[in-house]
C-alpha cells in the first residue's frame, strides 16, 4: 500500500518537477536528492509501520479495552503486560492484555458490566497463546467474574474481559478467526 501510494504521489510530483525544471527554479541535482529524500522517507514509513504491526503500541490495546467493553478506558488503567498476534490474511488475529485498575475504578466497571445486558456474565475463557503470556504468573482459576460480549453476525469475534479476585487487575481479551 505504501508503494502504490507513494508511486501516485510521485506521478503527481513529475510534471511539478518537469515544470520547475523547465524554468530553471530545479536543477537536476536537486531533483536527485529529493527523490533520494523521498524514497528514504517512504522506507522508514514503511519500517515503522511493520514494527507497529508486530509490536502495537499501548494505544492499540486501549482501543482493544473499549471496543471489548464499549466504555473508555479509566484514567487510573494501567497496562501491564500485552500481547497480539499478526493478522492474517483473512484479518483473524488475538490479542490479550493485563491491565491494573484503582480500586474504584475495578470496582466501578465491575458493577457496570454486571448491569449491562449486552454482556453475558461468567464467559467461558478461551485460552490462547497471547493470554496465556498475559496471565504471566497469575493463576487463571482466580478469575472471579468474566464477562462476554456477543456481536450479531459475527459469530467468528471473541470478545472477553475477566476480573482477577486481587480487585485491580482486569483481563481484556478478543480473538477474530
Amino acid at each position: 500500500m505504501v508503494g502504490i501510494g507513494g508511486g501516485i504521489i510521485y506521478l503527481i510530483y513529475l510534471p511539478i518537477r518537469d515544470l520547475l525544471l523547465k524554468r530553471g527554479k530545479l536543477t537536476l541535482v536537486r531533483s536527485r536528492q529529493i527523490n533520494k529524500i523521498y524514497i528514504l522517507i517512504l522506507l522508514l514509513f514503511t519500517i515503522y509501520q511493520t514494527y507497529n504491526a508486530f509490536f502495537p503500541s499501548e494505544s492499540f490495546y486501549k482501543d482493544e479495552f473499549e471496543n471489548v467493553t464499549l466504555r473508555k478506558i479509566p484514567e487510573s488503567a494501567e497496562i501491564v503486560f500485552k500481547k497480539s498476534s499478526y493478522p492474517d490474511f483473512h484479518g483473524d488475529y488475538a490479542s490479550s492484555s493485563q491491565i491494573k485498575l484503582s480500586k474504584e475504578d475495578y470496582n466501578k466497571l465491575l458493577n457496570e458490566l454486571n448491569s449491562d445486558n449486552q454482556f453475558t456474565k461468567n464467559g467461558q475463557i478461551i485460552s490462547f497463546e497471547e493470554f496465556d503470556y498475559t496471565l504471566n504468573n497469575k493463576d487463571e482459576n482466580n478469575i472471579s467474574a468474566s464477562f462476554i460480549r456477543s456481536i450479531k453476525g459475527e459469530e467468528d469475534c471473541y470478545l472477553y474481559i475477566g476480573f482477577y479476585n486481587d480487585n485491580q487487575t482486569i483481563f481484556v481479551n478478543k480473538s477474530i478467526t
